[in-house]
């Protein structure tokens, strides 16, 4: 009886309470004060937004220029009328994001706040009356007010330092009886514990308070069901409520199946959260939820809003963002030191991506700075209060490659496992910068190496470094090319998944048209300085060019990096730094996406999801550069991290040329690839004595009936071994190496190849560089030399205008830097031709980093002679197929 009379008496309640919340909107026209001068902003918004502050003194070379910056107090304030039934009851101020703040009712000081990452949530008592009131919130965003350290929360190379109020901002009166804060915790079986944190704003004990929680499925349908009578005491209390979902749906990457949880408390407040039903958990060195393995294909997010510079509050804002991500084949993102709004969690849950927030923390943790270890400690628990519920929060960690006190930072950890064990843990990311070492207390390893850097490269978790981070550039630059190499070597000895930290970073030349988008608050100064010193070399017209061609070096390493990654057995993921550019700290555009997520046009959205997916083919060989009177060898995998095994399917694999006639074809039928595994399917041996001519050969591996399939280039050359690469004379062509013989015949006009010594051109010349340059030239630059280390050569790749041209008739060539140039462009010394007409540019020429803007030549031809010019160094690498083709090809032109 007693249930039934509840339930009617909860059915007239629902029917009372259909009004919406008593609350008084906030945002508008404010006034805000600085330095004593007032003026009108809108709020929500920043101040810059609204046209308040001072030009900036950063260099416009270094990263966007805010059209107004400010730092420091700034005082907002508004007259409030306040209806008469809110006299003498308490008042919630909500702010969704904002700097640190104090707030101030009628004069009277309420309390201050610090989060960064949380909503600033005031309770205000007794200070409004019936009529007019003055509210006054000052916002102060001093960097030295929290100890953040280089944190992208207020990072001025990221989303700015901004100032201001944002997001959701506005009074509501509070009933009795208000709900703080629901947890939700979830198992897979359907058993859920929602605790009920509420706080009695009366001074009385309040008796058989009536509570009911209701799920509900995606549909709107209710699938369970519980009420309950509470004894509320005055205060802080809270309440468990256990309640089953039966045969629940369980949130994933494929299925982000959400439920809502709506709590109500008659006649006082109620609460409603969407939430998932997931395990997200480790097996082994590999990532599990709810028993499907899960290989991280990641992003950071570093803040990067070139609009508003701040991150979006709007829920189809970040849809848009997951939406893109999700299209090139990536499911997770890491917040590089911060933490998103509520926002940017919701929508993550509803596209199923797996996310990382962190801390604020760009800095160092020292047993004496308490200061620091308290603010971190409640900042975290802030975090995990506020978006706990959240599915997509799978994992936490204390900030960005942190230095100082391990046993400090693990203190944190503890702290936030014993307070919330709905995700993993680790105690930073990249932490301990030149040896990363993991500690048994955190869950996931995300690092860029395990250990000290070693010689031969086995600690690396990433394929690239700058040169200051690793000898010569890392594995990709350094080691010759082959489709074997992982990062097994570091990986087998974790006992933890680990992820490659901020893989990739390889530059792409600007993009100037770019510069038209830029209509808030920040500027592109940085791209209009360095388009106008291309400009003024003579090269400005070779812009696009120089885009295209360092774009497409930039995504064949990326490519590269992603396959290393799926080839290493039971490897947790990477962490790409990233797919879209970074437009600060010198200006680091690393991004096949430019700052606003959008396509640069350097790949298709199609051909780079070829290897970053769930479910990759791929070919392990030796080498990519052959003869044709040897075998080509490959090993085919399928890395399948999809959503089920694959059952009934047949792998095609078919070499061909470059027009598409098939060399070699063979099927495999797989019964089953099982999900989760990195799967050998069969080792191809193909003969390649039926390809006559030098030629670009493809490699493709697919699963027939999907839209799974991958490519590569290898090369095919004759056998040019009668010609040896030597000083000598061939049939009228000189070839030789001293520069004073050299200048004899150029003035004779005598067919020549000049191939110099590193002496007589060094002091007119940089270092040879495979890689596209990590990073940014000027930056790593400066931290080379500061270690005592050779810089980069700061290279951004080849231009090949004329792939075309006859001179490589024995080498065939696209417009960019592709695998067969990897031994020539090692072994070079590209040459400086800056006092070269203007008009001049050489046969393959070495696009220079935007910072310096040398006209570099590789190869060359003399104005109105027979003169040629390599810049490498064809004798030191003699033996390999691709150097022979190209100087028989070098020597063919000249003898016509």
């Amino acid at each position: 009886m007693k249930n039934i009379l509840l339930s009617i008496g909860f059915i007239g309640w629902m029917v009372s309470c259909s009004q919406p919340e008593t609350r008084i909107d906030l945002s508008g026209e404010w006034t805000v004060r600085i330095d004593s001068v007032h003026y009108k902003v809108i709020l929500p918004g920043s101040l810059a937004e609204n046209n308040v502050g001072y030009e900036p003194t950063d260099s416009a070379t270094n990263m966007l220029s805010e059209t107004y910056g400010y730092q420091g107090a700034a005082w907002y304030e508004k007259e409030v009328m306040i209806p008469s039934s809110w006299e003498n009851r308490p008042v919630e101020l909500y702010m969704e994001r904002t700097k640190v703040s104090e707030v101030y009712i009628n004069g009277k000081p309420v309390g201050s706040q610090n989060s960064v990452s949380t909503p600033h949530v005031y309770r205000i008592d007794s200070l409004f009356r019936a009529g007019k009131n003055q509210i006054a919130i000052k916002i102060d965003n001093t960097k030295s007010l929290l100890p953040l350290g280089g944190s992208h929360a207020y990072s001025a190379h990221t989303q700015t330092n901004w100032n201001g109020i944002l997001g959701d901002f506005y009074l509501r009166v509070l009933p009795d009886i208000s709900i703080r804060q629901l947890r939700i915790d979830t198992s897979v079986d359907g058993h859920s514990t929602v605790r009920i944190s509420l706080v009695n704003h009366t001074k009385t004990p309040l008796e058989n308070e009536e509570i009911r929680i209701t799920v509900k499925d995606e549909k709107d349908k209710i699938v369970s069901q519980k009420e309950m009578l509470l004894n509320v005491i005055p205060g802080d209390s809270e309440y468990p409520m256990e309640i089953n979902i039966p045969d629940p749906a369980l949130w994933d990457e494929y299925t982000p199946t959400l439920y809502t949880f709506q709590i109500e408390i008659r006649g006082n407040d109620s609460k409603t959260v969407r939430s998932g039903i997931r395990n997200f958990t480790t097996r082994g060195t590999q990532f599990v939820n709810n028993g499907r393995t899960v290989f991280l294909r990641g992003k950071n997010e570093c803040g990067i809003f070139p609009l508003t510079g701040y991150a979006s509050m709007e829920i189809d804002d970040w849809r848009r963002y997951f939406s893109t991500i999700r299209s090139y084949g990536l499911n997770h993102v890491r917040y590089h030191s911060w933490t998103p709004p509520k926002a940017a969690f919701i929508a993550a849950d509803e596209a199923g991506v797996f996310l990382q927030p962190e801390l604020p923390l760009w800095g160092t943790y020292r047993e004496t700075d308490t200061v620091l270890i308290s603010y971190m400690k409640q900042e975290g628990r802030r975090i995990i209060e506020e978006y706990g519920n959240h599915p997509s929060f799978v994992m936490f960690s204390l900030g960005n490659e942190l230095e100082g006190d391990t046993a400090i930072m693990a203190s944190v950890i503890r702290e936030l496992k014993e307070a919330d064990q709905r995700r993993l843990y680790a105690l930073g990311t990249n932490n301990h910068y030149w040896n990363p070492q993991t500690h048994p207390l955190e869950d996931f390893f995300v690092a860029m190496r395990h250990g000290k850097a070693a010689p031969d490269n086995s600690t690396d978790l990433r394929g690239s470094f700058s040169f200051a981070d690793s000898d010569k550039g890392g594995i990709i630059n350094c080691l010759v090319p082959n489709a074997l190499r992982d990062f097994s070597s570091a990986n087998q000895k974790l006992g933890k998944p680990a992820i490659g930290h901020e893989t990739g970073q390889y530059q792409i030349f600007p993009n100037f048209e770019e510069t038209s988008k830029y209509t808030g608050v920040l500027r592109p100064l940085n791209f209009m300085v360095f388009k106008n010193r291309l400009e003024q070399t003579g090269m400005g017209g070779q812009a696009s060019a120089f885009l295209k061609a360092s774009g497409a070096l930039a995504a064949l390493c990326y490519k590269e990096e992603i396959e290393m990654a799926l080839r290493t057995p039971c490897f947790g993921g990477f962490q790409l730094l990233d797919l879209q550019d970074y437009p600060g700290q010198g200006t680091a555009l690393v991004g096949i996406l430019d700052a606003f997520m959008e396509s640069k046009g350097v790949i298709s959205q199609e051909k780079w999801t070829e290897s970053c997916t769930d479910v990759v083919p791929l070919a392990r060989f030796p080498k990519y550069c052959w003869n044709r009177d040897e075998v080509f060898t490959a090993e085919i995998q399928i890395a399948h991290y999809g959503q089920a095994d694959i059952t009934g399917k047949t792998v095609s694999c078919t070499l061909s040329t470059e027009s598409g006639e098939a060399v070699y074809s063979k099927d495999i039928f797989c019964p089953v690839i099982s999900q989760g595994q990195l799967h050998s399917l069969v080792t191809l041996d193909i003969p390649l004595n039926n390809i006559r001519e030098p030629g670009k050969m493809k490699l493709q591996v697919a699963l027939k009936e999907t839209d799974y399939q991958n490519l590569w280039d290898i090369w095919v050359y004759p056998d040019y071994n009668a010609t040896t690469i030597a000083e000598a004379n061939f049939n009228g062509v000189t070839v030789t190496r001293d520069k004073k013989l050299f200048e004899k015949l150029y003035k004779a006009d005598s067919p020549v190849l000049y191939i110099p010594m590193e002496k007589d051109i060094r002091e007119r010349s940089v270092g040879g560089l495979f890689i596209s340059d990590f990073w940014n030239f000027k930056v790593f630059k400066g931290v080379a030399e500061s270690l005592g280390i050779e810089p980069s050569p700061g290279t951004l790749g080849l231009l090949v205008e004329n792939p075309g041209h006859r001179i490589f008739n024995s080498f065939p060539t696209d417009s960019h830097t592709n695998w067969q140039w990897w031994h020539i462009v090692k072994n070079s010394r590209p040459i400086i031709l800056d006092d070269m007409p203007a008009d001049y540019f050489p046969i393959v020429q070495v696009i220079d980093n935007f910072d310096r803007n040398h006209k570099l030549g590789l190869i060359y031809q003399l104005p109105g002679s027979k003169a040629l010019v390599c810049s490498s160094d064809l004798f030191a690498c003699s033996n390999e197929p691709e150097v022979k083709a190209l100087f028989h090809s070098l020597l063919e032109y000249l003898k016509e």
